[in-house]
């Protein structure tokens, strides 16, 4: 998925997705991490429990994706 929103479209677009894809829409953009392991489920979510799990079984390093992979 492009990360990039050039357009007033383009936002819609991508937010329509997100609304009614939600796994598949959040899985594209988290393909763009370094992952040390990947999820095994994107989403698990209980309306009655009030509860919501996004990525269930991944590990990653934040830093490494915020800063060092960056790096030169």
């Amino acid at each position: 998925m492009n990360l990039r929103i050039n357009s007033l479209t383009e936002y819609q677009q991508a937010y329509q997705k997100s609304v009614e894809q939600p796994e598949q829409f959040w899985a594209s953009v988290a393909e763009n991490f370094t992952w040390h392991k990947k999820w095994d489920k994107v989403l698990e979510w209980s309306f009655n429990l009030c509860k919501t799990e996004w990525f269930k079984g991944a590990q990653l390093n934040i830093t490494e994706n915020c800063i060092d992979r960056h790096l030169p």
